[in-house]
């Protein structure tokens, strides 16, 4: 059975491609926010996707999740609504990761838009008790939901709570996710004082991603799912 990988950046899905490693058995989608994050999981499903995945990098609101550590979502919240994620499918995951893929297990919430200070996060994280944030994982969750199928969300910290992240960072980005190195030098020539916040913020993404390709190759294509619900 093909599982189906929603991301919000493309950069995301090409962490999941492991030399030698057949990747029949997963189909993959990324566009950044929900709405194309639900038009994705809903066209993953019409092509066989069985089972489906949230997976990319989140902001962290909790404040003692660093950069670089793996959220296995127990659940996502949005609003008044708690989605369960598949618990036989997480623990299976979990038990496949090496040792130097620093875990947490908790909720995960849901956004419509990007969380940038500390203060906003610190807020989210008094109100919803979660671990960290995406704008992704409550739209793959609620269809999900919607149709019955198994759902897990992965997703490493990229922005930990502590991090003010430039909103004009999401300006730079395609809706497929792609970086558009264009609008980001304008961007920076316009306010070449943000330089320094983007470099930690890249080096931070970097921790996100590294963790991302570890969890690709130590799980394979199926990410762990072996069909049950």
């Amino acid at each position: 059975m093909a599982i189906g990988i929603v991301s919000g950046l493309r950069r995301e899905t090409h962490c999941l491609t492991t030399p030698g490693t057949a990747n029949t058995d997963k189909l993959t989608f990324a566009g950044v926010g929900p709405e194309r994050a639900e038009a994705g999981a809903r066209e993953l499903i019409a092509k066989g996707a069985g089972a489906l995945v949230s997976f990319g990098v989140a902001g962290g609101i909790a404040p003692e999740i660093s950069a670089g550590t793996l959220i296995l979502a127990r659940a996502v919240v949005f609003g008044d609504t708690i989605f369960e994620t598949t618990t036989s499918w997480r623990q299976s995951l979990k038990d496949m990761l090496p040792p130097n893929i620093i875990i947490e297990e908790g909720p995960i919430v849901g956004v419509d838009k990007m969380i940038a200070s500390p203060e906003a996060k610190q807020r989210l994280h008094a109100n919803t008790g979660a671990l960290a944030c995406d704008m992704e994982s409550h739209s793959v969750a609620q269809v999900a939901a919607e149709v019955g199928l198994p759902f897990i969300a992965v997703r490493a910290i990229s922005d930990p709570a502590g991090r003010d992240v430039p909103k004009w960072v999401l300006h730079c980005l395609s809706g497929e996710g792609d970086v558009d190195y264009q609008s980001l030098i304008l961007a920076l020539a316009r306010r070449p004082w943000a330089l320094p916040a983007l470099m930690a913020l890249a080096g931070n993404s970097k921790k996100a991603f590294g963790a991302l390709r570890r969890v690709a190759r130590a799980a394979g294509p199926s990410l762990g799912f072996s069909g049950g619900r």
